[in-house]
């Protein structure tokens, strides 16, 4: 899929410490050439890296409706995220975090 050069690209990415289970995530938005719009991160609670990448894309879809941006390409090293996400089908974690992606977007 070659997205329109009118969007922008989202990659995200999140990490859990093992020891403690803390969790944070962030994210970097580019425009269509490739130039810096905005990043964000945020500290989460005890969670799965499951989890951990959902919130990472949620948050910040969030911050690009709020910017009123149109189009975005969605950049993850998840798979199962992104399958969980396309086919409504969550592996066992947080069911509501998925359904959020099909009813508020």
């Amino acid at each position: 899929f070659q997205a329109p050069s009118s969007w922008n690209s989202l990659c995200i990415d999140g990490a859990v410490q093992i020891a403690s289970e803390n969790a944070t995530t962030g994210g970097v938005v580019r425009n269509g050439t490739g130039e810096w719009i905005m990043g964000y991160n945020k500290n989460l609670c005890k969670c799965s890296i499951f989890d951990v990448e959902l919130w990472g894309i949620l948050n910040c879809l969030t911050l690009i409706r709020y910017m009123s941006y149109d189009g975005v390409r969605i950049q993850s090293n998840s798979m199962e995220v992104v399958k969980a996400i396309q086919d409504f089908s969550p592996p066992s974690s947080n069911y509501a975090l998925v359904r959020l992606f099909n009813t508020c977007w």
